[in-house]
């Protein structure tokens, strides 16, 4: 058969195989970025980590360490289904403690998750200049999200009358802040339902009725 006529050769096992890499490189990147810091884990760490080569890790992430990085906060923000998260949310009782419950809970899901590689980019924005996009991209995000949380509770008529809309913006976007929760959660050492605890507490008591 003539070697234009032949097709390529596609392997479930290779495939699968070559997924299991990808997945093994980016955890452990994702682990040396939290324990060293961005700036100070080298490609080659991630390959010693991970047991496999420093040409394996390119051949996976071309983009080298920018691109471990943001596809290990990606996969930490993604990391939970949206049923997982709805489960947990109270159905009966104060409306706006379930309010609350769902909006500090789908928050704190993802900082328990990517917070602490959210805190490396704010950390490394100074001495790197992907960790900077990563850092202003994420204050953005994050600032349009709470926009939009405050206009939900603008429209469900749950702010005080003094508290306008872009105030109620601004706490939002404080309290649930990665570097409010790095420094409750790991610097202080509250346990998770102590710091989720909080944030409600101090959204209804500075924003609510």
């Amino acid at each position: 058969m003539p070697d234009s006529a032949k097709r390529p050769y596609s392997s479930p096992l290779r495939a699968e195989s070559a997924r299991r890499t990808r997945l093994l490189v980016r955890d452990a990147a994702a682990r040396l970025f939290t324990e060293r810091g961005y700036v100070s884990t080298t490609v080659r760490n991630v390959a010693e980590a991970a047991g496999v080569s420093t040409r394996t890790v390119f051949t996976v992430f071309p983009g080298g360490k920018a691109e471990l990085f943001h596809q290990a906060l990606h996969a930490a923000i993604q990391g939970e289904t949206d049923a997982a998260r709805g489960a947990r949310t109270p159905r009966d009782g104060d409306p706006v403690e379930r309010i609350l419950e769902q909006m500090v809970g789908y928050s704190t899901d993802v900082l328990e998750r990517a917070g602490t590689l959210m805190a490396t980019s704010i950390e490394s924005s100074g001495a790197d200049e992907d960790m900077r996009r990563f850092a202003d991209e994420g204050a953005r995000a994050s600032a349009e999200n709470a926009m939009t949380l405050a206009e939900g509770l603008a429209a469900h008529e749950l702010l005080r009358p003094e508290i306008s809309v872009q105030r109620a913006a601004d706490v939002l976007f404080t309290v649930v802040s990665p570097q409010v929760y790095s420094m409750l959660r790991v610097q202080c050492g509250w346990d998770v339902d102590e710091y989720r605890n909080w944030v409600k507490a101090t959204i209804r008591a500075g924003l609510l009725y």
